[in-house]
């Protein structure tokens, strides 16, 4: 299997590649001479140069290459990467090589059966340094199996809803991070002052005394919007029960009896670990408390540059 480039924009080719999953280029003259049809299906390289020279006397010369790679080289099963404004559409060659039938409406000399295996936008968020460089090749067919993991890798991120962006790369590593040298008191030290960070007015609050129900690490009170977060912190790996959503629910409803009627009150448990059990989302969705796993915790701080420097 191949990797390959081509461009379809010529003739509308771009229509035919989305509503009919055809691959299309030009070199009309060659599609309708049948000697230079006989030696593009017979593959015979010396009789291609021979005929497409008398064809064009000369001119175009080195778009041969173009012609020659989509009708005698491109194979069914061969991965296509087309370039379109903003994005790329990724394609999986199918059937045989046809001799257009437009070649004398338009100039379309031949096509191959596509199949539409990903459309990808925009560019940046799915292709590496080395594809979008290449995607800035004019020529119209070409040969980019050296770039096969870099292509793959993009399809990968595609199928996963998983495009390329640094806060969440960096998430990986901080989680990384974290997960080896980061204690229970440097998670809740990062929580505070994320909240600090977007303005609240946010403290950690004592761990235990006598007339304590249920459990807070962290409240970040929001004057401005009339809101309180309470959060319950939980540097867990694995799995998070629903201890934590216990420990909250409970500190909400002691805490309700002094509430605000005009305030806002929310109530989170934010654990390292990378998932919740399903007791503890149902407690969370029961009494309106909000989950949030590791990843979306080291997004959170990344994206608001916590902890770095």
């Amino acid at each position: 299997m191949s990797y390959w480039l081509h461009r379809c924009r010529h003739e509308g080719g771009f229509n035919f590649l989305d509503n009919e999953k055809r691959l299309t280029i030009g070199f009309s003259d060659c599609a309708v001479d049948e000697d230079m049809v006989k030696c593009i299906q017979e593959k015979n390289g010396y009789d291609f140069d021979r005929f497409y020279k008398e064809i064009y006397g000369g001119d175009i010369w080195k778009q041969r290459w173009s012609l020659w790679y989509f009708a005698c080289e491109m194979e069914a099963g061969d991965i296509v990467v087309v370039p379109r404004d903003g994005g790329f559409t990724l394609c999986k060659l199918v059937g045989n090589l046809l001799v257009s039938e437009r070649k004398k409406e338009r100039d379309i000399g031949f096509e191959w059966g596509v199949e539409i295996l990903a459309s990808c936008y925009p560019r940046e968020a799915y292709a590496s340094t080395g594809l979008l460089s290449r995607m800035k090749c004019r020529q119209t067919t070409l040969n980019i199996s050296d770039l096969q993991n870099d292509i793959d890798t993009a399809l990968e991120r595609y199928r996963n809803s998983n495009p390329f962006s640094l806060p969440t790369e960096l998430a990986k590593k901080c989680h990384e991070l974290l997960d080896a040298y980061g204690s229970p008191d440097h998670f809740e030290q990062l929580l505070l002052d994320y909240f600090i960070k977007l303005g609240a007015q946010a403290e950690i609050l004592p761990k235990n005394y006598s007339s304590k129900v249920g459990d807070c690490d962290i409240s970040a009170v929001f004057p401005a919007l009339r809101l309180t977060i309470s959060v319950q912190a939980k540097k867990h790996w694995g799995t998070t029960d629903d201890w934590g959503v216990q420990q909250i629910v409970e500190y909400a409803k002691d805490r309700s009896s002094t509430e605000d009627a005009n305030w806002t009150y929310a109530n989170w448990v934010v654990s390292f670990a990378s998932d919740f059990s399903e007791e503890a989302k149902k407690m969370a969705q029961e009494n309106g408390v909000v989950l949030l796993n590791g990843d979306e915790f080291c997004r959170m701080i990344i994206s608001n540059g916590i902890g770095l420097g």
